[in-house]
């Protein structure tokens, strides 16, 4: 279940790349964003298969040791899996700047929009909302 969150103003730093160019000049725009952010990046994505299982999954740039993954069933929708692979990135990572590197913009939307409206829609944003409070008032 949603609910209320704290006011927040979620800084996003948006990727000028598309998906037509090379995989080093995705990188390089990637670094620059982690350099200008000072944080640790770590990558996020959720998906739905086939059979309707929806699932999400979190890594630490260059960490193989650093990640995780979490299934959430057949009846939450793809969006839940992207909020629960930030979820995810916030936890495996406590008390480090992060750079979240989500491709979903719905996602990144609804977390920018919660922060603005104070209503969160489910108890994973509601959670990934409280802790991105959190760590912007120690940064």
């Amino acid at each position: 279940m949603g609910g209320l969150v704290d006011k927040v103003e979620i800084p996003i730093i948006t990727l000028q790349a598309n998906s037509d160019l090379k995989v080093e000049t995705w990188q390089t725009a990637i670094n620059e964003a982690r350099e200008y952010a000072k944080a640790t990046g770590i990558y996020t994505d959720g998906s739905k298969l086939d059979d309707r299982s929806v699932g999400a999954g979190w890594h630490v740039e260059g960490k193989m040791e650093e990640r995780g993954s979490t299934g959430l069933g057949k009846i939450a929708a793809v969006w839940d899996s992207e909020i629960a692979g930030i979820k995810g990135a916030l936890r495996i990572q406590p008390k480090h700047h992060i750079l979240i590197l989500s491709d979903s913009e719905a996602a990144i939307a609804t977390v920018k929009k919660a922060g603005k409206t104070r209503k969160a829609r489910t108890r994973d944003l509601r959670l990934v909302m409280r802790e991105i409070k959190a760590r912007l008032q120690e940064w």
